[in-house]
């Protein structure tokens, strides 16, 4: 069986090697490219190190740190269970494309969807076009998405998808189900593809539509308004501020002043106003 990418996490692998000389490094890097593409691993300590390119000298040294990683003949936890996924995940899509070859071979060899280059010809000469016999059923709900998101994304031509786009169809249903409206998967793939230089991954995406949903449903922040404050004569601020609430203060003594002269009249009135004013005169 043919195999896709071998997946290597880069975070995890610098890790777990950190103690490694560089001629361990090379010597681990290829014995888990040779499990990779043959599927299996050494049958033998020798096998394993005509692998490593080693000599015997150094392999003796270095046996004891490489074996570490590995279970016993030299069988490998993690890279046995990506192997099962990628075993699965081809069994699936080879699934997939004949499903979907049958539904297309099927659709041509059926004359309700034929129009035979004769029909064609004659109801042209009539001035009309040959109607289909039936009507095709439209794309479902996650096709279309689909579409818009290979369209968005500048993949139009399906032919040049790589093994990890498959099966989008099955991840549009999701995420209809999901609740992304189709406007705002075209509108996030755009920006993606905008800010990239190379191709990202589906699940690079679906970081953004899933970011871009949640933002969409955050409820408005709750503001409240503070009561406003009342004017207070009698009290005192503290700081700066208080020089100009002392000015204040001022002027509304001044007002209730004169308030009362122009109520109380007579001379009592004016000595007290008179006592207010700046020049000294009763006005």
């Amino acid at each position: 069986m043919k195999r896709h990418w071998m997946p290597l996490y880069i975070a995890d692998y610098l890790a777990g090697t950190a103690h490694l000389t560089t001629a361990e490094q090379g010597a681990y890097l290829l014995l888990i490219m040779h499990y990779w593409s043959k599927g299996a691993p050494p049958i033998s300590d020798e096998v394993a190190r005509r692998v490593t390119r080693m000599t015997n000298h150094q392999w003796s040294k270095s046996l004891p740190v490489l074996k570490s990683f590995f279970l016993e003949d030299w069988r490998h936890e993690r890279l046995e269970d990506e192997l099962v996924q990628v075993a699965e995940r081809s069994k699936a899509n080879s699934a997939n494309a004949r499903k979907s070859h049958l539904s297309r071979s099927n659709l041509a060899s059926d004359p309700q969807h034929t129009t035979t280059i004769y029909n064609q010809i004659i109801n042209d000469e009539e001035g009309t076009r040959a109607a289909p016999a039936a009507e095709i059923e439209p794309a479902s709900e996650a096709t279309s998405l689909a579409l818009a998101f290979l369209k968005a994304a500048g993949l139009a031509d399906q032919s040049k998808l790589s093994p990890g786009w498959y099966g989008l169809n099955g991840r549009a249903a999701m995420w209809i189900a999901a609740g992304y409206s189709n406007a705002m998967i075209v509108e996030e793939t755009k920006l993606v593809v905008q800010r990239s230089t190379d191709l990202k991954p589906i699940a690079y995406f679906e970081k953004a539509f899933a970011t871009a949903y949640a933002r969409q449903r955050r409820p408005l922040p709750v503001t409240t308004t503070p009561p406003p404050e009342q004017a207070n004569a009698g009290q005192r601020r503290p700081h700066k501020q208080g020089r100009i609430y002392d000015a204040l203060d001022g002027q509304i003594a001044l007002a209730r002043a004169f308030e009362q002269t122009d109520r109380g009249g007579g001379a009592a009135g004016c000595s007290e106003a008179s006592r207010m004013l700046p020049t000294g005169r009763c006005e």
